[in-house]
């Protein structure tokens, strides 16, 4: 089945024993166990791997790494906290809530193994919102804080995200700040990496996706909606470029917006951590070079505050032109061959909030 694909539960509420992968290109799928035979809780996704989430007998908060390729299971051993009740009458309502506020973002290294990942969240504590990290060896988290909640919008899920490159985790902060971590180091620490400006004034629930280019270069998506039921709204990409600052004297011009990602481009979601991959452009290619392709994300009158099930499709937005829209699909005559796109159907993700992106891989 052609990339990109989505993770679908099977279920509405809580953990699940099943899920559905689909080829959106095609709407192509098929159902996928997690190994191990208990429910999980989809919390992320990052290439070809997803991080599934849930709570043990102890009632203890856990995360474990999954390949459903190839079946590979990396349990995180330290717990990322537990529930302290829980009603068996109500537990999938429990499960829902408790691992919705515990992971609201995860990142995770490629092609984790027992011995050696890497994992970091963002979550909530009593005074805002944090970042919880984790690796191989380790039976306990450390927490390194974000701030306070923005007034009026500590309800959006994503407003702060993570990204893991070469080793590294960068992270921002409900300020604007982002913080790389050295997971190598040996008691690794927060430092400060950058500072980010707010670039779209006067508009609300604004979402920042850290993401990293082939190159090594840092990005942040913008997306924003203005008031509820408004149908106005934006989406940009910035490229952290350092060197602009002595020239332009200013710290917001290490941010330069961009309008191309050289042959790449980013898959955004709610929940998964923000994918690169190539994309080459040929006529039957689904993906397409410097474009963002985005799901789950509140976009004006697009995805956000709708009661017609806008929630699970897929958009695409065109850095070259600022343009956004619904992107095209394979379709193949089986008699002749020939290739066709159309139009993403409306009920591509059965219209379901919770589905992440993966790119699949056997490694």
């Amino acid at each position: 089945m052609p990339p990109p694909w989505v993770v679908l539960p099977l279920g509405t509420v809580g953990c699940s024993d099943a899920f559905t992968l689909l080829s959106v290109p095609t709407m192509q799928a098929f159902r996928w166990s997690p190994p191990g035979g208990a429910g999980l809780f989809c919390v992320g996704s990052s290439g070809g791997w997803i991080a599934g989430a849930y709570i043990d007998a102890d009632l203890k908060i856990r995360l474990s790494l999954l390949n459903p390729l190839t079946d590979a299971r990396v349990d995180v051993p330290a717990p990322f906290g537990r529930v302290y009740h829980m009603s068996s009458s109500s537990r999938s309502e429990t499960e829902e809530i408790s691992l919705c506020n515990t992971f609201q973002k995860v990142a995770f290294s490629p092609s984790p193994t027992e011995h050696d990942f890497a994992v970091a969240v963002v979550t909530r504590n009593r005074s805002g919102k944090a970042m919880a990290f984790a690796r191989a060896g380790c039976n306990e988290v450390w927490l390194a804080d974000l701030g306070p909640f923005e007034r009026g919008g500590d309800y959006i899920r994503a407003q702060r995200d993570v990204a893991y490159h070469d080793g590294k985790f960068y992270y921002m902060t409900m300020s604007g700040q982002v913080w790389v971590v050295d997971m190598a180091a040996p008691s690794p620490s927060p430092a400060p990496f950058a500072t980010f400006e707010p670039t779209m004034p006067g508009l609300i629930n604004r979402r920042h996706h850290l993401a990293f280019t082939g190159d090594g270069a840092l990005h942040i998506v913008c997306s924003s909606i203005r008031e509820r039921h408004s149908s106005d709204g934006n989406m940009l990409a910035l490229r952290y470029a350092p060197s602009c600052t002595a020239e332009q004297g200013s710290s917001s011009s290490t941010w330069a917006q961009v309008t191309c990602l050289h042959g790449q481009a980013f898959l955004i979601g709610d929940l998964n951590q923000t994918l690169s991959v190539h994309a080459d452009g040929d006529d039957g290619a689904w993906l397409r070079p410097d474009c963002v392709y985005f799901t789950n994300i509140p976009l004006c009158s697009l995805l956000a505050e709708s009661r017609d099930c806008s929630y699970g499709r897929a958009w695409v937005l065109y850095l070259a032109t600022g343009d956004i829209r619904r992107p095209l699909r394979i379709k193949v005559d089986s008699a002749t061959g020939e290739r066709r796109n159309y139009k993403v159907e409306r009920h591509w993700a059965a219209a379901y909030p919770k589905c992440v992106w993966i790119m699949p891989s056997m490694r």
